[in-house]
């Protein structure tokens, strides 16, 4: 069974449930690329629960995408219910700093 949470190094997963999905395709082209993008970071920083965080700063750099475009995309990305997204805070200032994520449409089955 593969381990969504083992670190594949050189290469990341996209689940084939969601690229099938006839609402993910329906999506903006940046709505989908930012959930690779988010694919390539959860496969690096996913925590136990398959939780993991990135700024809006550094999705735009990841992206090559402009602020808006990436907000707009993480709201339909959300919306379809693609991904979870919690805000996350600064503790010594409450100042808002990043986001987590949670991919949705990971399921593994043995391969023979």
């Amino acid at each position: 069974m593969q381990n969504y949470f083992e670190n594949t190094k050189l290469n990341f997963l996209v689940p084939h449930p969601v690229v099938d999905d006839p609402k993910f395709r329906d999506l903006p082209s940046s709505a989908k690329w930012l959930y690779t993008c988010l694919c390539k970071v959860a496969n690096r920083n996913v925590d136990e629960e398959g939780w993991f965080y990135h700024s809006l700063r550094q999705l735009c750099e990841l992206s090559g995408m402009k602020r808006r475009t990436v907000i707009n995309a993480k709201k339909a990305l959300k919306k379809e219910e693609f991904i979870e997204v919690r805000r996350g805070y600064l503790k010594h200032s409450g100042k808002r700093k990043y986001d987590y994520f949670k991919l949705n449409g990971f399921t593994f089955k043995s391969i023979k």
